[in-house]
């Protein structure tokens, strides 16, 4: 049934005529009549007085949304936030929503929500929503004329009302609507308890004495980032430490690299395209290039080491570019202990070179032409030769290291990530750049240089990064200490609830590191199979589908799609209806269903930034003076831009319970 607004005309808030509930087949009530199932021979079976006298009383406690238009009438209008509380409200736990009353919530069987950007109300026969409004606005064009340009005829079936929403963000930009729906503020209570475990966490971590394993990926962290992962090596939620007595760490640290500190380390259930995990292991080699090079990996370690120690050494390769893709170049090793550096050699690559890529990685053909070494020479003296630099006890340092050990075709079980221990400001899946990370933490400008990266300099700007968690602990640098996944939240209700996180891309290295279940898909058609497939094991269930903001061009900035076919666009939205209905006729009774657009058309908003940026850079290398007057930004761009933002952040919420 979707959701009834109240009646905003009494102080009682007294309610219309209700709306008629919508069924799995999206038609309405029936008649009323008390007719029963056909069998499979055909006949009707008629049900008896205590079948009807159960189904009556069923029907009292059916649950449904109903807006509370109280909490609109003075311009309050309802952001991404306000519906992943509810979300939490439906599901588990969280601060009871003074918009949206919910009848009979503990009935809900399971909750569904779908994240569809790309869909705008014009699709609906609608007009654009005003910027002011804020008041749930009916999902059927009033006017019969206008009932011919709506393309998407499920959605009036399903909801007779939407919930204008507004996107996270400011006069200037739009910020995540998936990070502010999939990310929620840590509890108060819980937040105390992490400060006081993550205090006795640094003073245990940040002694000189114990190596920087709490910093270690674990096998999981390594598939969820495409790391190559050893043969030897089984996926798990701790990292593999060769030969390490953790009763000889103080007790908290050796607690920490058990497992997760507020103990929701929970079975991960992956699904990669086909199915598998295997498309996640690195071996497709998807950021190298698309020759089989052979692979080596680091021997699995017998015993603890001999010396007792864990060396650290920090790595960086500089690629250029061949018809086959990314290509070694060089490798540079500084060794964390002293700072030197051990080893930094140029790598001729098999094939010829297409573009050096100067201006990032510094390399040129003259730098070049004196090398010797190949990938396979490489390899020996990092990896499988007789007195190899990297032994199965070497830590190995880097930023997106996984690049550089695809590059090398090495496989090593012992990896520390800046770009991982350091959280980006948007949180996941962003991840900060070593540059900008050098200069927030470091106060230090690395890769300013017009000849290019030096990947000695970014292997020591990693080694200054660890040194600096080491020093002041593990929360030091990350600015999303004080948000958590929606998933790790309902990992701690008791009993725990379960999630499934269906996208695209990996969604277990992004929001879904702690989902009972993570699904890769790569279509809208996959999203809604697998949604249909999980929903029944699973308490939540979050699905994105992406076709028609990839139609339309938002996802590219528009680059592709500036001007696209009208009749494309009127294909995708007649699939993403098909599709809407196929999943709400096949989810289970009692299941909340929720649908948001979370924001507008992006794009007039990406080109006024655009411009903008280059008028910033430009004024900076030639000044005002001498700047072409289309490239200057005036007055009123900068309103038009604060326009464009605003309506870009214009989306809507569609609430119901299937039937």
């Amino acid at each position: 049934m979707s959701a009834d607004p109240l009646n905003p005309g009494s102080s009682t808030s007294k309610r219309k005529t209700p709306i008629p509930e919508v069924d799995g087949n999206g038609s309405g009530n029936g008649n009323g009549n008390d007719q029963g199932a056909t069998d499979e021979e055909g006949f009707t079976k008629v049900p008896t007085r205590e079948e009807k006298r159960k189904k009556k009383k069923l029907d009292k406690k059916k649950p449904s949304f109903q807006y509370n238009v109280n909490e609109f009438r003075y311009g309050k209008k309802i952001g991404i936030a306000h519906v992943r509380d509810l979300v939490l409200y439906i599901v588990s736990e969280a601060n009871k929503p003074s918009w949206m009353q919910i009848d009979h919530k503990s009935f809900i069987s399971h909750t569904v929500v779908l994240f569809v950007p790309g869909l705008l109300p014009n699709h609906l026969g609608l007009d654009q929503i005003p910027t002011i409004s804020c008041m749930p606005f009916l999902t059927k064009p009033s006017d019969p004329s206008s009932s011919s340009s709506a393309k998407v005829p499920i959605i009036p079936k399903l909801f007779t009302y939407a919930c204008p929403t507004k996107a996270p963000g400011d006069d200037r930009k739009l910020h995540s609507v998936l990070n502010t729906l999939l990310m929620s503020p840590i509890p108060d209570a819980l937040k105390k308890q992490k400060q006081e475990e993550a205090k006795q966490l640094a003073e245990a971590a940040t002694s000189s004495d114990v190596p920087p394993f709490l910093y270690l990926l674990t096998p999981h962290q390594m598939i969820d980032n495409d790391y190559p992962l050893p043969s030897y090596i089984s996926p798990s939620d701790t990292p593999i430490i060769p030969g390490l007595d953790l009763s000889t760490l103080p007790e908290s640290l050796s607690a920490a690299l058990r497992g997760p500190l507020d103990g929701t380390g929970d079975v991960h259930i992956d699904v990669g395209l086909g199915g598998s995990t295997t498309a996640m292991n690195g071996n497709s080699n998807k950021k190298g290039n698309k020759r089989d090079d052979p692979w080596v990996e680091t021997p699995q370690a017998k015993s603890p080491p001999h010396n007792g120690r864990w060396p650290v050494l920090a790595m960086d390769c500089e690629m250029v570019l061949s018809e086959d893709g990314q290509e070694l170049a060089r490798v540079s090793i500084i060794d964390f202990a002293t700072g030197e550096s051990i080893f930094d050699e140029f790598v001729v690559p098999p094939v010829p070179i297409i573009d050096y890529r100067t201006q990032w990685s510094g390399i040129t053909a003259e730098k070049l032409k004196p090398a010797t070494h190949t990938l396979q020479s490489i390899q020996e003296a990092l990896s499988s030769g007789p007195n190899p630099i990297i032994t199965p006890y070497t830590i190995l340092l880097g930023h997106s290291l996984e690049c550089d050990l695809i590059a090398l075709r090495i496989k090593h079980p012992l990896c520390i990530d800046t770009a991982l221990i350091y959280k980006h400001p948007r949180g996941p899946p962003f991840k900060a750049g070593l540059k900008w990370l050098a200069q927030r933490w470091l106060k230090k400008e690395i890769q300013a240089s017009e000849k290019g990266h030096d990947s000695e300099e970014d292997a020591r700007t990693c080694v200054d990064l660890l040194k600096m968690k080491i020093k002041y602990g593990p929360d030091f640098g990350n600015a999303m200490e004080n948000m958590e996944p929606i998933f790790e939240r309902l990992n701690r209700f008791k009993p725990p609830k379960t999630s499934a996180l269906i996208d695209y891309g990996n969604p277990r290295s992004s929001y879904g590191s702690k989902a009972t279940t993570a699904i890769r898909c790569s279509d809208d058609d996959e999203v809604v199979e697998k949604i249909i497939e999980n929903v029944e094991g699973h308490d939540l269930v979050y699905g994105r589908m992406m076709e028609l903001a990839n139609v339309q061009g938002w996802n590219d900035r528009g680059i592709q799609n500036d001007q696209f076919d009208s009749s494309t666009l009127d294909s995708a939205l007649s699939r993403f209806s098909d599709r809407l209905s196929k999943l709400h006729q096949s989810l289970p009774s009692n299941t909340a269903f929720i649908v948001v657009t979370g924001h507008s058309n992006p794009l007039p908003m990406l080109k006024l930034t655009a411009k903008r940026q280059n008028w910033e850079r430009l004024t900076k290398i030639i000044g005002m003076n001498d700047m072409k007057k289309e490239d200057k930004w005036m007055m009123e761009d900068e309103r038009e831009l604060e326009r464009a933002v605003s309506e870009a952040r214009e989306g809507m919420a569609f609430f119901c319970v299937k039937s």
